[in-house]
């Protein structure tokens, strides 16, 4: 694991630039895993329209989009992306207060999955960002799980702290969720889009496709499942 300014750094070598929220990336043996960790404080994030969250309507514009950005890759010489579907429709856990999905795609090169979590805070969100081969996706137990078992909020600044008075973001859970996804364009998250696994001089590159930004970046985020959310509610 390479945390703050090593972490940030690290992002810069692969093609990333400068970005300030990530706090740490972590690497398994033979680079088959990465998971970015990346810490987004834009005020609290209502789940009040969580119900109108449409995961099919969702998916079109993720496909539409990602087919428009395919016409930006190749006029940089890189090759096409395809998005099968869901491998998870976004669901929310209430007792840990995550929100988590995953895509699968097609490349050249096989099938890849983005798999997101957000984990909700008083002050904004941690997101942790996983991409696979498909052969190595574990929706369950894997790499990320424990990642996602092991972050916490300090007390005061967990999402159940919310009090009266604090920051708002400027945008709700479903908003929120269409942008990280690649649906819509939101300004004010950072790596919006379907993120592109690439591998080049044994070194695993990201590309991001969304929002107006096309090109290199190596924004690794791999979510996986929590604990399976027994209470939690799925689109």
């Amino acid at each position: 694991m390479v945390l703050g300014d090593d972490a940030r750094q690290l992002r810069r070598l692969v093609g990333d630039g400068s970005n300030p929220t990530i706090e740490a990336t972590a690497v398994t043996p033979g680079f088959k895993d990465e998971i970015i960790f990346q810490s987004i404080n834009e005020g609290y994030v209502a789940l009040d329209d969580w119900k109108d969250v449409d995961a099919a309507s969702m998916m079109t514009s993720i496909r539409e989009n990602t087919e428009e950005g395919n016409l930006e890759r190749r006029k940089q010489g890189m090759s096409d992306i395809h998005v099968v579907g869901w491998l998870q429709e976004p669901t929310l856990d209430r007792q840990t207060s995550t929100v988590f999905w995953a895509i699968e795609g097609s490349t050249d090169d096989g099938r890849i999955v983005n798999s997101i979590a957000l984990r909700l805070g008083r002050s904004g969100y941690e997101r942790l960002n996983w991409i696979a081969d498909k052969v190595n996706y574990v929706p369950l137990g894997g790499q990320l799980d424990v990642m996602l078992r092991a972050h916490s909020f300090d007390p005061g600044s967990r999402y159940a702290d919310h009090e009266s008075g604090d920051k708002i973001a400027a945008y709700t859970i479903g908003g929120l969720v269409a942008a990280v996804a690649g649906a819509k364009v939101l300004k004010v998250v950072a790596g919006v889009g379907l993120l592109v696994l690439l591998k080049k001089f044994g070194v695993v590159l990201i590309a991001i496709l969304g929002s107006a930004l096309f090109g290199l970046r190596g924004l690794f985020r791999r979510k996986a499942k929590p604990n399976p959310p027994t209470s939690g509610d799925q689109v």
